[in-house]
């Protein structure tokens, strides 16, 4: 069966029953479905041949009319950018530097990412301001552990002394607990009954090792454990 299609107009307008989109059709109340599809639809059409008309006008003026003369060459603008930067800044040679240093925490408000910041309490009963600037102090000294050398840089304006010691700021669950209204999980917190939030978290044994991590904890655990069970074979 060949498929047939025609337009729109007052001689076909749509029938009874179409359920397809009719572009306007909510905006007119009160007639029938057959008047309504045949206004909408003419409507449109002259709506978007009003549209091509203009952007082909447009398009034709831009197209015709003559370009406009510079009112001084690019040797004069140069000129004055460079009288203009050595009035500004008579320190410096050649283009300002606008790139931010890596330890420069962003303006309030900004939603992008912070490195650290989910993943340590950077963020816990501090400022937003000092909580960026925490997190991208541990985010260098990460990569300046892992990269270590004389290739590494110091950005200008940088501190060379860490004023966080990252290495004990590593773990989540610290021996003191945690802050009260954290309503992350806990290990064994179901077993803590009868005792207070703060007890729970520090008698847990995530919360209450002096290790880097819960993870050297345990291996330090079970290798003592292994080095007992050897002696006690060996007696």
């Amino acid at each position: 069966m060949k498929a047939s299609w025609c337009h729109v107009d007052e001689s076909h307008p749509l029938i009874p029953g179409y359920t397809g989109y009719i572009p306007l059709k909510f905006y007119r109340i009160g007639t029938s479905f057959g008047n309504d599809s045949v206004w909408c639809v003419n409507t449109f059409r002259d709506i978007i041949g009003r549209k091509n008309d203009q952007k082909n006008e447009l398009r034709t003026i831009a197209a015709t009319t003559p370009q406009l003369p510079p009112i001084c060459s690019n040797e004069e603008i140069i000129g004055v950018l460079d009288d203009y930067n050595y009035k500004h800044h008579p320190y410096m040679l050649g283009p300002v530097e606008t790139k931010r240093s890596l330890l420069e925490p962003p303006i309030p408000g900004w939603t992008g990412f912070v490195p650290r910041s989910r993943v340590t309490e950077f963020g816990h009963g501090v400022r937003y301001h000092v909580m960026a600037e925490n997190c991208y102090q541990d985010f260098k000294d990460m990569l300046d552990r892992v990269q270590p050398g004389p290739a590494r840089k110091e950005s200008k304006g940088e501190s060379h002394v860490s004023k966080i010691h990252t290495h004990r700021y590593q773990r989540c669950y610290r021996p003191e607990g945690m802050l009260p209204k954290y309503t992350g999980h806990i290990p064994h917190e179901r077993s803590g009954i009868g005792m207070t939030f703060g007890n729970v978290c520090r008698s847990c044994s995530a919360c209450s090792h002096d290790d880097k991590s819960y993870g050297a904890y345990l291996a330090k655990k079970h290798k003592a454990k292994t080095d007992q069970e050897q002696l006690k074979e060996e007696q």
